[in-house]
């Protein structure tokens, strides 16, 4: 497969529904347009959208990408360029941009006048325009200004090229730019290059000189983009990825900041950013993925790429920020990519069970499974070596990917706590065995800003769950983890206690489970089945929903024995508790170990699972339909 297939998947809806409906311009007419930003943690395929996007603009749109972590300090309106000079490769349904009040302000700025005498700067400037010597020490600027000037967008100096540049900017008033930049003269400018004088003297400036400049420049590239835009039927397209950095954050205020200023009635370019961490400025208007709604008119979650191609046919005023959270692929999407990646003897349902359809876990899976071309033993899959060359797991190496960015004593309290079924001891110091100096709000806010945070539905409405890949390789770590405190079975044993203490048996024994006792997870299911009484419907459906959340504990089984061997063994020691005794103790412990997508990845467990369910289902009562309900699930 190839390596972006399985980001890709799923997601079209933002790549074609959402971002294709967007670069239209009806009747050659502008529009407002949102800035959308894809969410998610690193690995879920955020960069890969932007790649099929600019792919599919190639020969349709002007395009720009660039990614803000490569970009460390860049200012706004040095960001901007760089987008300006992609705007302005040639395409062929297009042809190309032209930038000329742009290049104009960049070349003034690239040129380093002399900041003592106006005089003298403005000899300078006339001189800098005529020949361009100052710009060899300045080559990517060169390199602007030669393109711009090979699609007669640069003009020389004289006075219709000054005229075009104010002119272009006048909602930008003269007054305004000279409250705006403090070390603008006080007087009017008669010759229009003063302006530019002083756009180059602010440049060097003050911080707050330097806002002004980037304002100058970003109302020079949308007058620009306005004029260029004049009878397309086609948008630009500019692609940011990670804007989550200082540099990503800042640009975008002031692109919209500069949108908000032009007083347009439509936009020119669709704005596509990634982010791996949430923007404090949405709070107002979107929730954040892996919080619960409340209050009377909860805010809306971001988008799932669905959501978005259905938004892109019926919305009509789109909001300033317009968030797509594309999240896990489906069961089909991933059983189509492992059908695709053709590993030899892999049940296609394993890697979406595995992974919970995290794309960049999917692909690691499916990665490793094809290095290993079906030699080494499936139940052993995240044990499985990482890449030829690089130390480690490949177990290790997808968690230290998701984390990268979290301290690693942080690592360590987060392997504990995801002994929990959900965020219940990111912050109890008890169960996790060390001191925790913020009360577990660092850790809690890494996870929600980061989005490794989810909802799952619970008896009492959705409960906050860490990301079911996240925790399936921390609580892989934690089963190797070798520490008389932070190991194994002590975190489960104060995991258990902590439950018992307040009342909670079923999530006690989930913890029970987990620590192997078989026989205690028997004991406290066996009440309906020891009485002679009837099993009624509601006591079945309470019944069950235990059943399968104590069975869904986490397990640390040796994998050197096939599942069916692994059942019996765990049943031996677990005497019968009433006529369907033997029964219930294989039931839980066949459904313990097939919750675990590795514990029995070819499906031997299917029959015994049906054979215990129906033989509970022999119970007098209406309640064992709903057993042979269950019963019917498993039959081949």
């Amino acid at each position: 497969m190839s390596g972006d297939d399985s980001a890709l998947a799923g997601v079209r809806g933002v790549s074609v529904g959402l971002v294709d409906e967007l670069l239209k311009r009806p009747g050659g007419r502008a529009r407002p347009l949102p800035v959308v930003v894809a969410l998610g943690a690193r690995g879920t395929g955020k960069t890969a959208l932007l790649g099929d996007v600019r792919d599919r603009c190639a020969d349709a749109a002007p395009w720009a990408l660039l990614d803000f972590e490569e970009l460390d300090g860049a200012w706004p309106g040095k960001v901007l360029t760089g987008i300006a000079f992609d705007l302005s490769r040639d395409v062929p349904r297009v042809g190309r941009v032209a930038f000329p009040r742009l290049w104009l302000c960049a070349l003034v700025l690239a040129g380093d006048l002399g900041a003592g005498d106006r005089g003298e700067a403005l000899a300078e400037l006339k001189d800098l325009v005529r020949e361009d010597r100052p710009l060899e020490r300045h080559r990517q600027v060169l390199e602007l200004t030669r393109l711009a000037g090979e699609a007669g967008g640069l003009p020389g100096w004289a006075s219709p090229a000054t005229d075009t540049l104010l002119n272009g900017l006048g909602w930008f008033s003269r007054r305004r730019v000279l409250r705006a930049v403090r070390r603008m003269s006080r007087g009017e400018h008669r010759d229009p290059r003063d302006l530019l004088v002083d756009l180059d003297r602010a440049d060097r400036g003050s911080p707050a000189d330097r806002r002004a400049v980037d304002d100058t420049l970003f109302d020079a590239f949308l007058a620009d983009l306005r004029q260029d835009s004049a009878g397309r039927t086609t948008n630009c397209a500019v692609l940011l990825d990670n804007a989550h950095t200082r540099e990503g954050r800042a640009f975008l205020t002031a692109l919209l900041a500069a949108r908000r200023r032009s007083a347009e009635e439509g936009d020119h370019a669709v704005v596509l950013a990634t982010s791996r961490t949430w923007n404090t400025e949405w709070n107002d208007k979107w929730r954040r993925p892996g919080t619960p709604a409340g209050g009377r008119a909860p805010l809306p979650l971001p988008r799932t790429p669905e959501e978005a191609e259905r938004d892109a046919r019926s919305v009509v005023e789109w909001p300033t920020w317009y968030l797509v959270h594309p999240g896990n692929l489906n069961s089909a999407d991933a059983e189509e990519l492992v059908a695709r990646a053709a590993v030899p003897d892999l049940p296609r349902s394993l890697p979406h069970r595995l992974t919970r359809g995290h794309p960049g876990g999917l692909r690691a899976v499916l990665d490793v499974l094809a290095r290993q071309g079906g030699e080494a033993p499936l139940r052993q899959l995240l044990s499985a070596p990482a890449d030829p060359g690089r130390a480690g797991s490949f177990a290790d190496e997808a968690l230290g990917l998701l984390l990268r960015d979290l301290p690693a004593v942080r690592v360590a309290d987060l392997v504990t706590a995801s002994a929990g079924r959900g965020v219940e001891f990111l912050s109890d110091v008890t169960v996790l065995g060390t001191d925790l100096p913020d009360n577990g709000g660092a850790l809690h806010a890494f996870l929600l800003d980061n989005f490794l945070l989810t909802l799952e539905p619970d008896d009492g409405g959705p409960r906050v769950v860490l990301d079911p890949w996240l925790r399936t390789l921390l609580l892989h770590r934690l089963a190797r983890r070798d520490d008389p405190v932070r190991g194994w079975d002590a975190v489960h044993r104060r995991c258990r206690d902590h439950h018992e203490a307040r009342g909670r048996a079923s999530e006690a024994r989930y913890h029970d489970l987990a620590l192997g006792d078989v026989r205690s997870v028997v004991a406290h299911l066996a009440g309906p089945f020891t009485s002679d009484g009837p099993l009624d419907q509601p006591t079945a459906r309470k019944w069950l929903r235990e059943l399968d959340l104590i069975t869904g504990a986490p397990n640390r089984l040796p994998h050197d024995v096939d599942p069916p061997t692994r059942v019996e063994r765990l049943v031996e020691g677990s005497p019968p508790a009433g006529p369907h005794g033997a029964a219930l103790a294989r039931l839980v412990a066949a459904l313990w170990i097939a919750a675990d997508p590795l514990g029995d990845p070819e499906d031997t467990l299917r029959g015994r699972v049906e054979h215990a369910y129906s033989r509970l289902a022999q119970h007098a009562g209406q309640g064992s339909i709903l057993l042979h309900d269950r019963a019917e699930r498993y039959r081949a």
